[in-house]
């Protein structure tokens, strides 16, 4: 999966993540603040 997601999105950012157990969830909020996508 990561192979494909690195061919696909280039040099953009993406995470793995499992919402169920919060896998991965501190990183998804941290590029939210970091790159302010909130008002």
């Amino acid at each position: 999966m990561e192979r494909d997601a690195k061919k696909m999105r280039g040099d953009k950012p993406f995470v793995f993540s499992n919402m169920k157990t919060g896998d991965g969830l501190n990183e998804i909020i941290a590029f939210i603040k970091e790159h302010g996508m909130l008002a």
